[in-house]
């Protein structure tokens, strides 16, 4: 039995237990399980809404969760200063279960576990220490190691919220694959450490040039993946033709050689080469294409045919 199936069977309730104690740190939720592994969301005074909705204070990538699921809020005690926080369902269509229970309303304690789709998040309070700790884990799970830039996940998430502030403000958003060119002669003539210095490199000059307009992130080996909003094709070939020659006219220095590399990069925009996150990189890729097989260190526009 799937868990839609489940939730039209238990009991929907109110779990109230003792006042949690804010004195311990920082309230937060941690995602434990789901698509959004890692990540950490504090709590100020504002009520927080859980949903999937790229607007919800916790927004979540999970198909399972209701645009506005549940809401966590602070409430105070009537009968002294201690504070409550809640847990409340906002009449999802697969429900919220605290502990496995599915509530209506549930007053938190330090370690519950809130299931919400196929996502799990714990209830606790940090300290500094535990601020940092976690920090640093979703460092991990969001960077490439090598580069610096977004992992290819976190950049799709940061994409999909794009695309769907996009579509609403009827906005373009321009996808970009951008591949290092003859990295492989760089292998073979200066050992795989020079490709790799080479990967580390380029990866930080993408980061300043185009960080500052968009997303960027590494695709996989020499790919990597952007996006930029709201800017109009030339302006962004403008400021990619000067990426372009930049890269292609500049002498890095490996163990005191000289190494050179060119860069091929394929634009497709939303909405007119595709709605989807997978319609769009594809497009892109397919430019990124054509840019390597017209002979490399040139930038192609995706054109439909």
């Amino acid at each position: 039995m799937d868990q839609q199936d489940q939730t039209q069977t238990v009991n929907i309730k109110t779990l109230r237990r003792s006042p949690a104690r804010p004195d311990r740190g920082t309230p937060a939720l941690i995602v434990m399980a789901g698509g959004d592994l890692g990540k950490v969301f504090q709590f100020d005074q504002e009520d927080k809404t859980i949903g999937r909705d790229v607007e919800a204070e916790i927004s979540l990538r999970d198909s399972l969760v209701s645009r506005r699921h549940a809401q966590v809020y602070r409430q105070k005690a009537e009968d002294s200063d201690a504070i409550y926080y809640v847990v409340v369902d906002l009449h999802s269509t697969n429900g919220t279960f605290v502990n496995g229970e599915r509530i209506s309303k549930a007053f938190l304690q330090d370690g519950d576990k809130i299931q919400i789709g196929n996502t799990m998040l714990k209830f606790t309070f940090h300290d500094e220490t535990d601020h940092r700790y976690q920090q640093e884990i979703q460092r991990r799970i969001q960077l490439d190691e090598l580069t610096g830039l977004l992992s290819i996940n976190s950049f799709y998430e940061r994409l999909e919220r794009r695309l769907k502030q996009a579509q609403r403000s009827q906005s373009r958003v321009t996808i970009l694959m951008l591949d290092l060119d003859g990295l492989k002669g760089v292998n073979e003539r200066h050992g795989h450490l020079a490709g790799s210095f080479l990967i580390k490199r380029v990866g930080r000059i993408l980061h300043v040039q185009l960080g500052r307009l968009g997303e960027v992130g590494r695709y996989g080996g020499d790919e990597f993946i952007g996006c930029v909003p709201d800017l109009e094709t030339e302006t962004i070939l403008a400021r990619l033709e000067k990426l372009r020659a930049a890269i292609a006219e500049h002498r890095f220095t490996f163990k005191n050689k000289t190494v050179r590399i060119t860069l091929s990069m394929g634009l497709a925009t939303f909405p007119w080469d595709g709605h989807s996150v997978e319609a769009l990189v594809t497009a892109a890729d397919a430019a990124l294409f054509t840019a390597k097989r017209q002979g490399k260190n040139r930038i192609v526009v995706y054109a439909q045919e």
